[in-house]
């Protein structure tokens, strides 16, 4: 076929499909398919956009390809489309449903000889997320004639229902565009919006913005199979407010909303809380990235709900959840549970009383319980102390009093043997300080002995000879070669007179009191 004479313009907006249907009706008087067999055109190619269709028809019909490329939704790969340089899911499209204003196609034939020639489907009638015309502020009306031909959005082919729908459309209440579908308007049109929006995809914007305001408007057991067109759109309407407001106001609103949703253990639920949000991000077959949301939804529930250490939630693993039971815990750090919770309670992680419950509904802070898990595994029983050290019980008992040992649960009160037990790290740290000290000599000097013998010539107190030796108040002190510990600790009685009638300015008042 040559080209086409008299030329049919193309009207900005419309589908390239739109502009070969009115072709083909004033050309042949008949429907877009054969119209484009002849042409060569393969209509598939034509429906999914492809540069080179649309390119053959344009020069068939003599226009500009880029005008008709601007207004073409083209497949960029498996139910992934592109418009306007924005990307965005199949789902974001209205599909084999034919979408329109019959006000706008009345006014289009109009007067018009040829009526068939004058329908436009617009571009923006193949969004989703376009539900009221703004023109007329008419909800749109959705057609669907179950042949495969609805994918070609023809409405030359369906005279009759774009006549019923010019009729109920007269009786059909009117509302404005939503702010969600004027977003979306603007920002095909290269326009600006918030930063937290315009940072994510079109169609991730548009999702978010309907499950957060479906579950806000109709509630966690409205299903999203059940929403029809208008109540998707309320549900972007209520939505918008959230996400303008930016993701900080979305937690908000999504903590309130779970918080006061509870199982019977008193645990928030976050199944029952978030409805048609919670089954969307859930969804064991999410194929397709939905955005921050996500990660939003995530941060939301590690902070308020108890998890499982490794359990996947929304695509990763949570390794160390902000609550969990004492149960998970446990099992996660090789603890028996009525162990753990009897340390958690004597260092007031939980309650006096909550020990006595279930170990699986018991919930704790894991990162201030896993501070104390690493203590007790770390902890030493009292009685070995000494012979780690190489001291004596005295010793040992003013090593803790003085703080340079500590217990694993440093409490008022101790209930527990563990809680009593030394940390292993600063046993280790104190044999480190006291291997540390020099010169070894094979002979004890003249002048210099053990600790318990230095306490009975100088008549001072252990406690105050240990905090001299820590706080390196004395010039000389030696170690005994082949023995460990304090076992080998040689200090001089006189010096530690000197040192209590002249203390240095930090000595504490347990020197200063034998000063005398």
């Amino acid at each position: 076929m040559s080209a086409l004479f008299p030329k049919i313009a193309f009207r900005i907006g419309e589908t390239p499909m739109s502009w070969a249907s009115r072709q083909a009706a004033f050309h042949t008087g008949g429907r877009v398919v054969p119209f484009l067999n002849d042409l060569g055109i393969p209509v598939a190619d034509l429906a999914r956009g492809k540069r080179d269709a649309v390119e053959r028809l344009c020069a068939k019909a003599g226009a500009d390809p880029a005008e008709v490329i601007r207004d073409s939704i083209v497949a960029v790969g498996h139910r992934r489309f592109e418009l306007c340089d924005e990307e965005f899911s199949a789902e974001f499209t209205t599909g084999p449903v034919t979408r329109f204003c019959p006000l706008c196609i009345a006014e289009d034939v109009d007067g018009h000889q040829h009526p068939g020639e004058a329908m436009r489907h617009r571009v923006q009638w193949r969004l989703a997320p376009y539900r009221t015309c703004p023109k007329h502020n008419l909800p749109m009306s959705d057609i669907r004639m179950g042949k495969w031909s609805d994918m070609l959005h023809e409405l030359q082919a369906v005279p009759e229902a774009l006549a019923e729908q010019l009729e109920v459309a007269k009786k059909r209440a009117r509302r404005e565009p939503s702010p969600l579908q004027t977003y979306v308007e603007r920002r095909f049109a290269g326009e600006t919006g918030p930063a937290f929006l315009d940072g994510q995809r079109v169609d991730q914007v548009c999702r978010a913005g309907e499950m957060l305001g479906g579950l806000l408007h109709y509630g966690p057991a409205t299903k999203a199979a059940e929403m029809t067109e208008d109540m998707w759109d309320a549900a972007g309407r209520t939505g918008w407010s959230l996400l303008e407001n930016g993701p900080e106001a979305i937690r908000t609103v999504l903590a309130e909303t779970l918080t006061g949703c509870l199982r019977q253990n008193g645990h928030p639920s976050p199944r029952s809380a978030f409805g048609m949000l919670y089954g969307w991000l859930f969804a064991s077959r999410l194929t397709k990235d939905p955005g921050p949301i996500r990660d939003i939804v995530r941060d939301v529930i590690v902070e308020h709900v108890p998890l499982v250490p490794g359990q996947i939630l929304l695509g990763k693993a949570v390794e160390h959840p902000r609550l969990s039971s004492i149960t998970s815990i446990a099992k996660a750090e090789g603890l028996h549970s009525k162990t753990l919770a009897n340390v958690l309670r004597v260092a007031g992680v939980i309650e006096v009383g909550e020990e006595q419950k279930s170990a699986r509904n018991v919930v704790a802070d894991y990162a201030k319980a896993k501070v104390l898990i690493d203590r007790a595994k770390r902890a030493v029983p009292v009685t070995q102390v000494p012979d780690m050290l190489s001291a004596s019980r005295p010793i040992v008992a003013e090593l803790i009093s003085l703080g340079q040992l500590t217990r694993i649960q440093d409490h008022g009160q101790l209930q527990s043997k563990l809680g009593k037990s030394i940390d292993g790290m600063s046993v280790q740290r104190t044999l480190k300080f006291i291997e540390g000290f020099g010169p070894l000599v094979e002979e004890p000097p003249e002048t210099h002995v053990h600790l318990a013998k230095a306490a009975e010539k100088s008549r001072v107190t252990l406690r105050a000879i240990l905090e001299m030796l820590f706080g390196q108040f004395l010039q000389t002190v030696y170690r005994l070669q082949g023995c460990h510990g304090f076992e080998a600790v040689l200090v001089s009685p006189d010096e530690i007179m000197v040192c209590i009638e002249d203390p240095p300015p930090d000595a504490s008042d347990e020197i200063r009191f034998w000063m005398g």
